[in-house]
Parts: C-alpha cells; sequence; structure tokens
C-alpha cells in the first residue's frame, strides 16, 4: 500500500512540471526556464539566474545618466560682430555700453541720419537680433554748445531715429527704448572742435535678461 501511495505523489508531481530540471531537489522551483513548468521561481534582489537577466526583475538598475548642463546664455559682451562695429564696455550693474567706432552722424540741426551712418546701425541691428530677451536703450548725446533745453530735445530726437531704424532692422520694437541727455555725460572736451565731434554721439545701452 505504501508503494502504491509513493507512486500517485510521483506521478501527480511530474504531471505538474514537465521540466527535467525540476525533478532534482536543488533545481525545483527556482531554475526552470521552460513556459510549461508549473515550479515557481523565486527572484531575488541580485539574481543571476537566465531568466533574471532576461526579464530585468529585480536585476540592479544602472543610476540614471544626469542631463547634460545647459549651456550658457550669450554674453552681448562676448559677441564678436558687436565687437566689430563698437566699443563694448560693462558698467556696475551689467549693462553693456556700446560706443559705435564709426560716429552716427546726422544732419546739422536734424535728426535725420546720414546715409553713411546707417551701415553700422544696420551691422548692429543684426547682431541684437540674436539676442531677443535683451533689452536696448538707445543714448543720444550733443556738445555743450546751443540751449541745453533744445540739445535735450535734438539729442532725444536723434536717438529715437536711430532706435526705429534697429526696430526697422528686425529688433524686437517691445525691447527698445531711448532717451536724449543732451550736452551730458561728455566724453571729450567741449573746447575744440574735435572734442565736441566725439561728444556728439549715440550709444546703445544693452542688457541681457
Amino acid at each position: 500500500m505504501k508503494k502504491v501511495l509513493t507512486v500517485l505523489v510521483a506521478a501527480l508531481f511530474l504531471g505538474a512540471c514537465h521540466c527535467s530540471k525540476c525533478t532534482t531537489a536543488p533545481n525545483r522551483s527556482n531554475t526552470c526556464a521552460k513556459a510549461t513548468c508549473q515550479c515557481k521561481h523565486h527572484h531575488n534582489k541580485g539574481c543571476k539566474c537566465d531568466k533574471c537577466k532576461k526579464a530585468g526583475c529585480f536585476a540592479e538598475k544602472q543610476a540614471a545618466k544626469p542631463a547634460p548642463a545647459p549651456k550658457p546664455a550669450p554674453k552681448v559682451t562676448e559677441d564678436k560682430a558687436l565687437s566689430e562695429v563698437a566699443t563694448i564696455s560693462k558698467r556696475a550693474d551689467n549693462t553693456a555700453v556700446l560706443s559705435f567706432k564709426e560716429p552716427i552722424n546726422f544732419r546739422y540741426n536734424s535728426d535725420e541720419i546720414e546715409g553713411a551712418s546707417l551701415t553700422p546701425v544696420q551691422k548692429a541691428a543684426a547682431a541684437l537680433k540674436k539676442y531677443p530677451d535683451a533689452t536696448v536703450r538707445v543714448a543720444g548725446y550733443t556738445d555743450s554748445l546751443g540751449d541745453a533745453n533744445y540739445n535735450i530735445d535734438l539729442s532725444q530726437r536723434r536717438a529715437k531715429a536711430v532706435a526705429m531704424e534697429l526696430v526697422k532692422e528686425g529688433v524686437p520694437a517691445k525691447n527698445v527704448s531711448f532717451i536724449g541727455y543732451g550736452a551730458a555725460n561728455p566724453i571729450a572736451t567741449n573746447k575744440t572742435s574735435a572734442g565736441r565731434a566725439q561728444n556728439r554721439r549715440v550709444e546703445l545701452e544693452v542688457t541681457n535678461n
């Protein structure tokens, strides 16, 4: 009778699992890779068996690679195209001041830009279009001759003319403004014609946001 029971138990076990590996004690329930096998694979963290390698269960996950650091935003003070047309200096408030190497000239007592002076303004505009978030304020200056109030008005009208030219060339209008300082902030003496010519100037005050 005992022999019969033993045979029946063995038959039931073999009928449940069709994998030859499962018939040996060390391999039961942890090495069978056949789909028809009824035994369960006990996966553990760090398991190196073929099934775990294929399924990826409990496999050690590789640490995600950190995203590459974003490239630093370009700076007006380092722009080669702008440095070709203007001398660039930096104020304490990080505003870049662009002083045109070729003076922006206007007709006498007028805010009309002379034809030859349009080129540097257009070149500056082409470079500034690369900075859509930068604000540009056009600053106009005169020499000290004449009425102070008139000079402020004239310098403002001339600054406006340059600002309009920048916008015409594609610099966003919302980023462009202008101001007239008259004879304030001279960069040369007003006692000579050469000095006064230097003081009659237009500068661009650019801030990168």
